[in-house]
């Protein structure tokens, strides 16, 4: 370990004088810049204490030396030359400080750095910091990011912080999760210490990340699980032991059809930025006020967010939607049934939004109606097993429902429905005939007609097209 004699034959303390008190009483661990008294009294026992001419304006040398003493420091280092008393002296005997003068040429800075950095080059000092920093942070099992990064850089002296680029010829070390690279933890400066112990603060954030990672895929398998379950109960228990908050109250927001090969970019960018803007944009207040974190995960055809809050709020859609996509906003519902319906008004209202444009489920008017009408789980069977016969249309199955529902939403016109299908009326009419027999439906009657144009509508919102899939009684 360096004392002060060792270090006064570095190139930067050779520039030093002791003044009075032992030169190897003890141990440096640590150089500081004292600019005001009271910063004294607070630096590390071990520390070699260096006064700009700023603090000298209001020191009292021995008050100095006594305090030094108290602290357990190694040394104070007075700026330029300086004299001394016998009560110096014998302050500095007593309490074991080494008192030394600068070179009135050399620059404070200069003399800080380079005796830090004779400090920090020592192999016993660099052992000892390295496994005292080692050791604190495989005692802090269960702590988040910011802890780790503030201890660890508390114990070694050096600023670390988590990034997720390295800028070149930076200090830094690769965060993995399973092998990947996953950012960086740097940091500034040339000590040794510090680059060790930086391997293990990216070992400890990689496995962080890791676990965080594996308890939030949890929560939104058990999410998607409640939104599909026939049985919400045993679901909503499920969830809950998951962590899904199902108590409360909860806002969906539903991002429809990310583009192709860009799915994975839209989650990563609405997984960033959920937390911080939708509570404010939704007029929930802040990321505070949630009750939990947001819960993002992809759902059917696009993504959807949930927002849980502990009193019911009064949502209001945000001016624009997210560029290139559909955004629907569910309204206020609670516990675990609420979180399903919510879910699915978010989805019906993003139907309906254009590319860039967000829509709120209690501006639809008569469409909200048919969302909820066709929303529910049960109307989903219905609609499924009431057009299942047309599976056995062959090669027309995948174009019998879209058919059927151009025909009756123009009323029964057969050439309305052909401009809106680019066919021809007797393509139109032969692919009614075929539709009605599978059927074995009047679509002359009213209330027939009515079912079959509701069934349609909830088909083709949820992708349940005949011919792609199967009736759920018949599976």
């Amino acid at each position: 370990m360096r004392r002060v004699s060792d270090l006064l034959r570095t190139p930067a303390g050779r520039r030093l004088t002791l003044v009075a008190g032992p030169w190897d009483a003890r141990e440096v661990d640590s150089v500081v810049l004292v600019d005001e008294m009271r910063e004294l009294a607070t630096a590390a026992p071990g520390a070699l204490a260096i006064l700009s001419r700023h603090a000298m304006r209001s020191c009292d040398v021995a008050g100095a030396l006594r305090l030094a003493g108290g602290r357990g420091l190694a040394g104070i280092v007075l700026p330029g030359p300086s004299g001394t008393s016998p009560e110096m002296v014998e302050v500095a005997r007593r309490e074991r400080v080494a008192l030394l003068a600068g070179a009135s040429d050399h620059s404070l800075s200069d003399t800080v750095l380079g005796l830090s950095a004779a400090v920090r080059a020592d192999p016993g000092l660099l052992l000892r910091r390295t496994r005292e920093a080692i050791d604190g942070l495989g005692a802090m099992e269960g702590a988040g990011e910011d802890d780790i990064l503030r201890a660890a850089s508390a114990s070694v002296g050096v600023a670390y912080r988590a990034s997720g680029l390295a800028a070149p010829g930076a200090n830094a070390t690769v965060i993995r999760i399973g092998g990947r690279p996953d950012g960086y933890v740097c940091w500034d400066g040339e000590d040794p210490a510090a680059a060790i112990v930086a391997q293990v603060v990216a070992t400890t954030l990689g496995r962080v990340r890791a676990a965080a990672r594996e308890t939030e895929a949890a929560r939104e398998r058990a999410l998607l699980a409640l939104l599909g379950a026939r049985d919400g109960g045993a679901a909503a228990r499920r969830a809950r032991h998951a962590g899904v908050p199902v108590e409360g109250w909860h806002v969906a927001v539903f991002l429809r059809d990310p583009a192709a090969g860009a799915a994975d970019a839209v989650l990563r960018e609405v997984r960033r930025t959920a937390g911080a803007t939708l509570p404010g944009l939704l007029g929930l207040g802040e990321a505070a006020d949630l009750a939990a974190p947001p819960l993002v995960t992809r759902w059917q055809d696009g993504v959807l967010v949930v927002l849980t809050t502990d009193e019911r709020t009064t949502v209001r859609a945000p001016a624009g939607g997210s560029p290139g996509l559909g955004t629907g906003v569910g309204t206020c519902q609670a516990g675990p049934d609420g979180l399903r319906r919510t879910a699915s008004q978010a989805r019906a209202a993003a139907a309906r939004a254009e590319a860039g444009q967000a829509v709120a489920f209690d501006r639809l008017g008569v469409h909200a109606l048919l969302a909820e009408l066709g929303g529910s789980e049960s109307a989903l069977m219905a609609a499924r097993d009431l057009l299942a016969p047309l599976e056995r249309l062959g090669a027309l199955s995948a174009h019998a429902v879209p058919t059927l529902k151009a025909y009756l939403d123009c009323w029964g016109s057969r050439t309305r429905a052909a401009e809106l299908l680019s066919l021809h009326p007797n393509a139109v009419a032969h692919r009614i005939r075929r539709i009605a027999e599978a059927l074995d439906a009047d679509l002359s009657d009213p209330q027939t007609r009515f079912a079959l144009q509701l069934a349609c509508h909830v088909a083709l919102d949820h992708d349940c097209l005949p011919g792609t899939t199967t009736s759920i009684t018949s599976s």
